[in-house]
């Protein structure tokens, strides 16, 4: 038995980074850029008007004053006139700041007189007050965005506006998942007494696809050597293979005897982990098989804390762990056993911090409760005993929260 971090390393040294492809930029969003991104244009292109107002020269102001208005700017016109002294240009938010200009009054600072021939400014102001200056968020040439930097809805904007219609993006990896177990029935069936629906699949399915497109559920398989073999070697297909089930120490846990017939390689049976314990990870070829528990709660956490990592890996990214924030415990823990653990609790604001508290469950077959739970609560190996009041370590979970 490994440990928690032990097992991490070896599951991130086999997974290897997947080849770059060209993605149209609508495609691309959760993707990991496999380039740098420089900027084609200044940014602002323009000196651009950061406000509804007037358009004036600054020391030309001696409040109130009246001047003339020669010219009404909008977004999108390029200015006509030059702005002298004793003049202002009506400008809009966003709009290219006129020649002879050098700041902007607010309208709320300013009345309009003559039928908007003119403008009364009621407030002084200073060179450069509300105008972004050409250039200053970025210059032609600049590096934007990194390789390895995670298209959300942000970088897609930033993409956009550099012209990047076409980006170079790290491969995602296909996956597909097995459950096995002759207890299992299908979800649209009501299980007799001695029966559970397969729940495992689906979760597991949701959980890879938040992160990739690519995710088919290739069935359940009866607790049947040649049936689950035949399986396995379907799902070889993908680069990377989850099963849930078959792989505790019974009599028809079978799961880790037929990956080894069929010649996969593994690395680790089992993890000084709870929930999660019998987590099986091996290798064949390319391709890389996590053969989790059956219990549905160690399936969610197993996947969260090995596979999930793996799967950033292969996609590019330099990050693969959950965020972890610490927070005040509000009910005493009692530790059972020396393994690490990660409970699912509950965690709220009070006051400028953090307060979290275990949620009720009976154990890793329970995923009823994780409905209740927003967050992962680590209980370190070396840890006897948590009280209330004693700050935790939280972990922050895409799925929970």
């Amino acid at each position: 038995m490994i440990s928690v971090d032990k097992a991490l390393q070896i599951v991130l040294k086999n997974g290897k980074r997947l080849l770059p492809k060209k993605v149209k930029l609508e495609n691309a969003a959760g993707l990991c850029l496999a380039e740098d991104i420089k900027s084609d244009l200044n940014m602002p292109p323009f000196n651009r008007s950061a406000m509804d107002g007037y358009a004036v020269i600054a020391n030309d102001i001696n409040p109130p004053v009246d001047l003339e208005v020669i010219e009404n700017i909008r977004a999108g016109y390029n200015p006509k006139k030059r702005v002298g002294r004793g003049q202002a240009a009506k400008i809009m938010t966003g709009s290219v700041v006129p020649k002879g200009a050098d700041a902007v009054i607010k309208v709320e600072e300013t009345k309009p007189l003559d039928n908007d021939r003119k403008v009364r400014i009621l407030k002084g102001t200073k060179k450069g007050a509300n105008i972004a200056r050409k250039g200053e968020d970025v210059r032609v040439g600049n590096v934007v965005l990194r390789r390895g930097t995670r298209i959300r809805a942000q970088e897609a904007g930033v993409l956009a506006a550099v012209g990047a219609g076409n980006v170079k993006a790290y491969s995602t990896p296909s996956i597909g998942i097995i459950s096995t177990g002759d207890e299992l029935v299908e979800i649209t069936r009501k299980p007799k007494p001695w029966q559970i629906r397969n729940s495992n699949s689906y979760s597991l399915a949701a959980q890879a696809r938040q992160i990739v497109p690519d995710v088919e559920i290739l069935g359940r398989v009866n607790d049947n050597e040649k049936e689950i073999m035949k399986l396995i070697k379907r799902g070889l297909r993908k680069d990377i293979l989850i099963l849930s089930g078959g792989v505790s120490m019974g009599e028809f846990d079978l799961v880790g005897g037929v990956l080894q017939d069929i010649g996969i390689k593994i690395f680790f049976e089992k993890v000084a982990l709870r929930p999660g314990k019998p987590t099986v990870f091996g290798k064949k070829g390319d391709k890389l098989v996590f053969a989790l528990p059956g219990n549905p709660v160690s399936t969610f956490v197993t996947f969260e804390l090995f596979v999930k990592p793996c799967i950033k890996k292969m996609m590019g990214f330099t990050s693969y762990g959950h965020p972890i924030m610490h927070a005040e415990l509000e009910r005493e823990i009692k530790i059972k056993k020396k393994r690490r653990e990660y409970r699912p609790a509950l965690l709220s604001q009070a006051g400028s911090g953090w307060k979290v508290s275990l949620v009720d469950w009976h154990g890793s077959g329970d995923l009823f409760s994780t409905t209740k739970a927003n967050c992962l609560l680590i209980v370190r190996e070396s840890v006897e005993k948590l009280n209330a009041g004693d700050m935790v370590e939280v972990m922050l979970i895409d799925g929970l929260l």
